[in-house]
Formats: structure tokens, sequence, C-alpha cells
């Protein structure tokens, strides 16, 4: 026969034990349930940031189409053009804040790569208007769109691959 005592000590140990480990399962699913909570606003994030991207992207490759592969069709009326709606400036900086926030040193180095690309071409744009503008009219061949149309689509592929990887993870 046991002890009573002892029998308190060890229904005691038993209790304890019983508590600490139901506090750590607890507290283990707590912490499966922020990080889950966390990827998906990270998720949430990066999905936003590619809309960005890919919005801002096309523009410049329908810009590119209108001006070189149309032999800029502002001078003729009858040939084929892509409208083109710009987006709001504002979307670079919502980019910014959410990879701030939430991106990869990888993640953010790659806009910013990929966000160059955009600004040279936005640079080429405005040589290009100003000269048509206050010399003569441009006479533009599709490799006058290059390095730009090549450099913006690898620049928002690889800036998608890795998000998609790391979404993915």
């Amino acid at each position: 026969m046991i002890d009573p005592g002892w029998a308190a000590v060890i229904a005691s140990f038993v209790s304890l034990t019983l508590g600490v480990v139901g506090i750590w399962l607890a507290r283990l699913d707590s912490n499966r349930g922020l990080r889950r909570d966390d990827a998906k606003r990270r998720a949430e994030a990066y999905i936003e940031v590619l809309r960005i991207v890919e919005t801002r992207g096309l523009v410049v490759q329908d810009q590119i189409w209108n001006y070189t592969d149309t032999q800029d069709p502002r001078w003729d009326i009858h040939v084929p053009r892509r409208k083109i709606i710009v987006p709001s400036r504002n979307d670079r900086a919502e980019a910014r804040a959410l990879l701030a926030a939430y991106g990869t040193r990888e993640v953010r180095d790659l806009f910013e790569a990929w966000l160059k690309v955009v600004d040279a071409w936005d640079a080429k744009v405005v040589e290009w208007d100003f000269a048509a503008q206050y010399a003569e009219r441009p006479e533009l061949a599709p490799v006058d769109g290059e390095p730009e149309r090549s450099n913006e689509l690898r620049a928002r592929r690889a800036l998608g691959d890795v998000i998609s990887r790391e979404v993915a993870a």
C-alpha cells in the first residue's frame, strides 16, 4: 500500500507535469499560428507588390511597342496603338513600404533593380518626346526599344521567381 503522503506528492508531480506540458503545447500551437499569420501577411504583401510591378511593367512593354514596333504612331492615326494608362507613382511608395515591412533583402534588391530599368525606359521616352517636339521626328525601330525591353522582362521575371520561391517555402 502507498503511503498517503507519497500519493499526494506523486499526484502533485503528475498534475504539475501535465500542466507544464499543456502550457508548452498551447505556446507551441500559438507560435505556429503566429508564423502562419506572418506568412499570410507576407504573401499578401508580395501579391500587391507583384500587381504593382506587373502593371507598370506592362506599361513599359506597351510604350516600347507604341514607339518602336509601330514606328511611333503619334503621326499616323491609321496605325494601331495600345492604350496606355500609366499608374500613379504612389504605387512605388506603396511597394517600397510593403517590401520594407515584409520583404527580404533579396526581394528588395530585385525590386530596386527592376525600378532602375523602368527609370531608364522613362528617361528614354522623355528624350524621344523632346526630340519629337523640338527637333525632327525620330525614326524608331524595334531595336530602339532595346535593351530596356529585354531588361524589364528579365528583371520582372527574376523578382517574380524569388517571390514565388519565398511564398512557397
